[in-house]
């Protein structure tokens, strides 16, 4: 009803000319869990919290940096091992006529006796690949705390920490994916137990459940592929592991990286264990350095009498003495380091071995950081593939075509996409389905992203019309702001069609989304029907030869 007016004059009234608009809500902000070195805002503790930010410098600050790994060195004396290259570094032993002696650092069967985490390290290949705003849950340190005045012991990736972590970032309003690269850390299955598993599933059930973000998955035991025996039971023991989920809110990538983002300068000599043990095999640091010092720089010989030491093999030895010092300070450390690898060699490989070990990384972290880059360049509905992963030397497993085909399409529909080795491109992802690959719906990555992206938009600006009146006048407001959405959509290249008609179509109404009783029962139903844009996955070339002068 008009406005009764007392006053003579004139008077404006403006009317809206455009219906309410959609904003489309973020489509590549990450949600991490694992372990971290702390978990610390202005001095408050915010374990098992979902913490918003937005660079790696964010991360450091809240979160700390990668865990102190300590390696073992183990002596190599079988043949067998020795012929085959089955050790990490040799050294000429002067004490016994210049014998060679064969070492392991930390790999089997001499494994670390300390536990990896892989998040910080994951983190960091997130943002190398792109990656920006994410959100990051720390389920506990990666040392317990002292007891009885004894060290901190390290933690154990564990199921239950991980799942709880996943419940704290549920109802958290942002995350569009999960990413949990400790998951293939945890302990192998057994007849009673299998831990990943229930990791996987619990992360693919919350994508079903909250119906707004998306899982980015390892395959576990990738690390163990060396052949086609073993990585046909590791494929085969994963797809088994995620039956039964809902498969197309989830993707899986295989295998891993060995990537670049670790660099020697974050480990030293106290990263190496024993640093003395005059015990035999005589496999102390301080030892082989000892060899190591007398091969380069007093002709091959470890004297008795320290006078008899060239002068830059005394200033090495002094060096090598200060490693045994426990009260050296951090900066003291790195002195005594930086002067040991000016000096040794041998240290340095041996630091380079730690380094590469701790490259090698699921590729979870770095996808993540694929799906931001081309969602801000291109647009979520484009695919997250035929990209080059940023500060990855090479996968840990070559892969050809026939191996692709299985992975890519298996009888069960359960695909896993390829990282592959192309000659001048590097590592590159050449994949792009979800789980769910015999399905026609959702067998594409960014088919399965652009209706969330949608859904999410779409529900979010419709929260305005709750409770509104349920008449044509909502009705052709909640149609037109709808239209408008897709339609922009369609114009930067996310619908496919010649026209918008074809491309899309919202319907909104009594006769054609609702009944009378619908009405009644306080139901507005809106109907989007939409014509999705999917991936020039095969592409063939047909060349003809023609005889000349035969059209």
């Amino acid at each position: 009803m008009a406005e009764i007016r007392r006053t003579p004059g004139v008077y404006v009234t403006e009317k809206t000319a455009f219906p309410p608009s959609i904003v489309g809500v973020p489509t590549a902000v990450p949600g991490f869990i694992g372990y971290t070195q702390k978990a610390d805002v202005s001095g408050k503790p915010v374990f098992l919290e979902p913490i918003k930010i937005g660079s790696l410098a964010d991360y450091q600050s809240i979160f700390g940096g990668e865990y102190d790994p300590l390696y073992t060195i183990t002596p190599v004396t079988a043949s067998g091992e020795i012929q085959a290259h089955k050790f990490d570094f040799k050294v000429s032993d002067p004490e016994d006529n210049g014998d060679i002696k064969y070492y392991r650092l930390g790999v089997p069967p001499a494994p670390p006796p300390t536990p990896q985490f892989n998040l910080y390290n994951s983190m960091r290949l997130f943002y190398a690949n792109g990656g920006g705003n994410c959100f990051v849950v720390s389920v506990a340190p990666y040392l317990n705390p002292p007891e009885d005045g004894k060290p901190p012991t390290p933690n154990t990736v564990s199921k239950d920490a991980l799942i709880a972590g996943l419940k704290a970032i549920q109802d958290q309003v942002g995350p569009t994916m999960l990413v949990v690269p400790e998951a293939v850390l945890l302990p192998a299955a057994t007849v009673t137990s299998n831990p990943f598993k229930d990791v996987v599933r619990a992360m693919l059930d919350q994508c079903e459940l909250m119906q707004d973000r998306f899982a980015i998955l390892d395959v576990y035991g990738t690390q163990t592929v060396v052949s086609q025996a073993t990585l046909d039971e590791v494929i085969q023991k994963f797809r088994t592991d995620v039956d039964g989920s809902p498969l197309n809110r989830g993707a899986a990538y295989f295998p891993f990286v060995n990537s670049t983002v670790v660099p020697i300068s974050d480990y030293d000599y106290t990263n190496i264990s024993p640093i003395v043990d005059a015990t035999p095999p005589n496999n102390s640091l301080t030892k082989i350095l000892t060899w190591e010092n007398a091969n380069l720089y007093n002709g091959g010989v470890v004297p008795t009498d320290p006078t008899k030491g060239t002068p830059r093999y005394e200033a090495v030895k002094a060096d090598i003495e200060l490693m045994k010092d426990t009260t050296l300070t951090p900066v003291q450390i790195t002195k005594v380091n930086q002067n040991l690898l000016a000096a040794l060699p041998l240290l340095g490989d041996m630091l380079n071995v730690i380094a590469y070990q701790n490259d090698v990384l699921p590729s979870s972290g770095a996808m993540a950081g694929v799906y931001t880059r081309v969602d801000q360049a291109s647009g979520v509905w484009n695919a997250p593939a035929n990209v080059t992963l940023n500060a990855v030397a090479k996968s840990t497993y070559k892969l050809n075509d026939a191996q692709q085909g299985d992975l890519n399409l298996p009888v069960d529909g359960k695909a896993i996409d390829a990282l592959r080795e192309f000659t001048g491109r590097g590592t590159v992802v050449w994949g792009a389905r979800t789980l769910d690959g015999n399905s026609n719906d959702y067998r594409y990555i960014q088919v399965r992203r652009t209706l969330i992206y949608i859904e999410q938009s779409i529900k979010s600006a419709l929260n305005q019309f709750v409770f509104a009146p349920n008449d044509t006048n909502t009705w052709v407001a909640v149609v037109a702001m709808c239209s408008a959405f897709l339609q922009g959509l369609w114009q930067q290249g996310g619908l496919m069609g010649a026209s918008q008609n074809e491309a899309f179509g919202v319907e909104c109404g009594i006769g054609s989304t609702m009944t009378p009783q619908d009405v009644l029962n306080g139901y507005m139903i809106v109907q989007v029907t939409l014509q999705m844009i999917r991936p020039a996955e095969f592409i063939e070339l047909i060349f003809k030869q023609k005889m000349e002068g035969v059209a």
